[in-house]
C-alpha cells in the first residue's frame, strides 16, 4: 500500500501546475486586459518592473498553459506585459519493486519564470 502511495503522489506531483509572484516594485490594482509575453526587453517602450512571476507544470501541461498561467498572476498584480527570462524542463523518475518485479515511470517538470512589468502608456 506504501508503494501505491508513493507512485501516486509522484503523478500527482507531475500534474500540479502552480504560478507565484514576488513583488520587486510598485503595486498596482489587477490588470483587466490582455498581458503582453515579451523574449526580451522591449525596445523604444517606457516600462516599470513590478515583479518576478514563475510557473511550473507535470506532463500534463504544454508550453501555453504555463504561459498563461503567467499573464494571469502577473496581471491580478498589476502588470500589462512579461518578459520571460527562463525556460526550463527537468526529467523525473520513479522506480520500485513488487512481487512482479521492477517497475518505473518517467516524467518531464516544466517552469517559466519573468519579470512582470507595468508599461507606460
Amino acid at each position: 500500500m506504501k508503494k501505491v502511495f508513493l507512485y501516486f503522489s509522484f503523478f500527482l506531483f507531475l500534474s500540479c501546475a502552480t504560478s507565484k509572484f514576488v513583488a520587486t516594485g510598485n503595486t498596482y490594482p489587477p490588470y483587466t486586459g490582455t498581458v503582453k509575453v515579451f523574449q526580451s526587453a522591449p525596445e523604444n517602450v517606457v516600462y516599470e518592473e513590478i515583479g518576478i512571476v514563475s510557473s511550473s507544470g507535470g506532463v500534463v501541461h504544454e508550453w501555453t498553459h504555463l504561459i498563461e498561467a503567467i499573464q494571469k498572476k502577473a496581471a491580478s498584480n498589476g502588470a500589462n506585459a512579461v518578459i520571460i527570462i527562463k525556460e526550463d524542463k527537468t526529467r523525473l523518475g520513479a522506480m520500485s519493486y513488487n512481487q512482479y518485479g521492477l517497475y518505473g515511470s518517467t516524467g518531464e517538470r516544466k517552469s517559466l519564470t519573468a519579470i512582470a512589468i507595468r508599461i507606460k502608456q
